[in-house]
């Protein structure tokens, strides 16, 4: 069953930590923003846009459309962009994504 956030296991026993699925989508488009030649692809209402989450039995997955610049390497910029993502969410909230997929969208001219 989908839920809306993450219990992040305890170290001790003073509490749990629970993270809500926005903390992962944020983390994500501040990595996107920083990034050269690569655009989050935010979408009309009756489409989807932006960074997508979805949770299930503890663990996450998100799906990120992005638009890519016309004449950069898309397979680098996507390897690294993944890369990148993994490593904020794991440096950030001590939790490792189970899959990140990077979805290009469109081109940037």
């Amino acid at each position: 069953m989908a839920k809306e956030f993450i219990q992040l296991p305890s170290r001790d026993s003073l509490g749990t930590i629970n993270l809500n699925r926005s903390v992962f989508s944020t983390i994500a488009t501040n990595v996107i923003d920083e990034t050269e030649n690569v655009q989050l692809f935010e979408g009309s209402k009756p489409f989807k846009g932006g960074v997508q989450t979805r949770i299930e039995d503890n663990q996450l997955w998100l799906t990120v459309p992005v638009r890519i610049q016309y004449n950069t390497n898309v397979t680098d910029i996507c390897a690294s962009l993944q890369n990148q993502i993994f490593e904020s969410i794991s440096y950030m909230t001590d939790y490792k994504p189970e899959s990140i997929e990077i979805e290009v969208v469109g081109f940037l001219f």
